[in-house]
């Protein structure tokens, strides 16, 4: 009959188990508290190290990006300009009709981006160029 009815004999081992556990030594937790927080910091000053290089490489970008963009333009008129010399081809009558008035507009238009250089100059100089 014992079988079938169980009988307490003291003290399980889940009690033993929860009445032996206590909290860590005082220099442990203060020593694992230090170790995440330098770890915290050593990985967030690798991160803002990485966000403002890549800043900085933005930024070279945009200063590039006219040049590359003048660039590609001239390329490809020169490209048409040798298809047409090579070729012997006349110049469309479109061309022809548009070249009285190109030199005044490429005029106005380079003045037009002066302008507009001179009046954001301050503000390209205070955020490209910052004093550390």
């Amino acid at each position: 009959m014992g079988w079938f009815v169980r009988e307490r004999k003291g003290i399980s081992w889940k009690d033993q188990t929860l009445e032996s556990i206590s909290a860590p030594p005082l220099p442990l937790v203060v020593f694992s508290v230090l170790l995440i927080v330098l770890l915290y910091f050593e990985t967030s000053f690798e991160q803002k190290e990485r966000v403002e290089r890549n800043k900085s490489g933005f930024r070279f970008g945009l200063l590039l990006l006219p040049l590359v963009v003048v660039l590609a333009v001239n390329m490809t008129m020169l490209r048409h300009k040798m298809l047409r010399y090579n070729f012997g081809a006349p110049k469309p009558v479109v061309y022809e009709a548009a070249e009285d008035g190109t030199p005044v507009a490429r005029l106005l238009l380079f003045l037009l981006l002066l302008i507009l250089m001179v009046h954001y100059q301050s503000s390209f100089h205070s955020s490209w160029f910052r004093l550390f």
